[in-house]
């Protein structure tokens, strides 16, 4: 009975440690609680890139995947559940479906021809190694070619919005796969920093719908210009527009206080006022006398009185030039003060005009030109004065510590420049005394021996 025992526990111990090595490793997950019994992780490493791919329909599909050990086999699952072994793939049994020219670090992968709505979706690489199998995912997009966008407005021949206020504009374009990237112009300008774009799922396949909608008031300026919904996708050659040329509703635009210079009295001078205003002006005319507020005199426009005609130019888009042609001009037309009136549906605006005989003012610079080339100026200053203190700081500074430094550095040079000197000094105080010291004449490497036998044969003397 103990044997039995015995056997059992053997067969059970041996089941469990089967079990325990058929784990499956997946390259995408967290690593840290799968353990290795059979093999150990610095034998053996799956080589993957999860990023995803995105591919027109026609075009090769690159499957990558490869494995560093002992590899077993190898296979490709999609995930509608079709299972590719890649040995067969390498032996041309599946059709449309090759083997990689690389295999270096690519020994799992193969290459779809031609990719077709099919091959969308979640590919996995399953490597099987001894004891385990390593797993990566890879998600493949399959394009779809972007519906045209749309300009969700009423009047598909223009825009109508009202100037100075703000007025949203929505393109969409109902499927793409991946959805597309919106972009807005106006006229030659991009201003989609004033649109936000929402994508919502189509169905469950990676359809996107894009819905893009712009937000912005549009100026007088704008008006005639052509606002352009821009949409680009992996599939397109060239982006794909939706325009609509803008339709701005505002009163006679304002402006500053006119003067006309350099009228030769006696001659016909015609004033050409340009405003713009849409819808067109429904009533115009000229007012002047000896002030803006108190006109003498009131001339429609387009008409004559006496000695002025009077007339209205349409240029295009709400621009237009009101004339004024005085006969005869004298001093005392240049002394009167002239008002524009211009009134459409929108309101009514005043232009105030002067006409004057003398020469035109020279232009003069702006308060902020002026501050700007003072404080250039200052700038270029600063940098020539500290430009010149270095240069000062390096002539009479960095010479002279150059030099202390070169005597520092060299102790036997200046032992020996102030033995010399020494030297010289006792040489001189000898040649006063009337006597010359043959140390040097010898020169320095005599000196100790010279004046040794000096003393010796002075010695000598004394003792005879």
């Amino acid at each position: 009975m103990c044997k039995c025992s015995f056997v059992r526990v053997a067969w059970l111990a041996a089941c469990l440690a089967l079990a325990s090595t058929q784990q499956e490793y997946d390259v995408n997950q967290p690593t840290g609680d799968v353990v290795f019994n059979s093999v150990r992780s610095a034998d053996v490493a799956l080589i993957f890139d999860k990023s995803e791919i995105v591919v027109n329909p026609g075009e090769p599909l690159y499957l990558d995947c490869g494995a560093r050990g002992d590899v077993r086999s190898c296979i490709w699952e999609t995930e509608g559940g079709e299972i590719y072994q890649v040995q067969d793939v390498y032996e041309n049994v599946y059709t449309g479906l090759t083997k990689p020219e690389n295999t270096n670090g690519n020994e799992c992968g193969i290459v779809v021809n031609s990719a077709t709505m099919e091959h969308h979706g979640h590919w996995t690489c399953k490597v099987f190694v001894v004891g385990n199998s390593l797993v990566g995912k890879k998600n493949v997009i399959v394009t779809v070619k972007p519906t045209s966008p749309v300009l969700e407005i009423d009047d598909r021949r223009s825009l109508t919005v009202n100037g100075n206020s703000e007025t949203p504009v929505q393109c969409s374009v109902a499927a793409a796969r991946p959805a597309v990237t919106i972009r807005w112009f106006l006229g030659n300008r991009d201003v989609t920093v004033s649109a936000a774009t929402e994508e919502t799922p189509a169905d469950r396949g990676g359809i996107y719908k894009s819905i893009s909608v712009l937000r912005r008031s549009f100026e007088p300026a704008d008006n005639g210009k052509v606002l352009m919904c821009s949409i680009s996708h992996k599939t397109l050659l060239a982006p794909e527009n939706a325009t609509v040329p803008l339709n701005v509703i505002f009163k006679p635009a304002e402006q500053p206080l006119t003067t006309f210079y350099q009228i030769s009295p006696g001659s016909d001078y015609e004033v050409r006022f340009n405003f713009s205003a849409n819808p067109p002006p429904i009533r115009q005319e000229w007012r002047f006398g000896e002030s803006f507020d108190n006109p003498a005199k009131i001339v429609a426009i387009p008409s004559v009185d006496g000695r002025y005609t009077t007339g209205l130019e349409e240029l295009g888009t709400g621009m237009y030039t009101a004339k004024l042609l005085i006969t005869d001009f004298m001093e005392d037309d240049a002394n009167m003060e002239y008002v524009l009136i211009v009134e459409n549906d929108m309101g009514e605006t005043p232009y105030k005009v002067r006409l004057s005989m003398n020469e035109a003012p020279a232009e003069t610079l702006s308060g902020g030109a002026v501050a700007g080339i003072v404080i250039v100026l200052l700038i270029i200053i600063v940098a020539l004065c500290a430009a010149t203190y270095a240069r000062y700081r390096q002539m009479f500074c960095f010479a002279s510590r150059a030099e202390s430094k070169a005597h520092i550095q060299d102790p036997e040079r200046n032992e020996t420049d102030n033995g010399t000197a020494n030297d010289a000094i006792k040489a001189s105080t000898d040649q006063v005394n009337g006597k010359t010291d043959s140390r040097v004449a010898n020169g320095n490497g005599n000196l100790e021996q010279t004046h040794v036998d000096e003393v010796n044969n002075e010695k000598k003397n004394t003792d005879v």
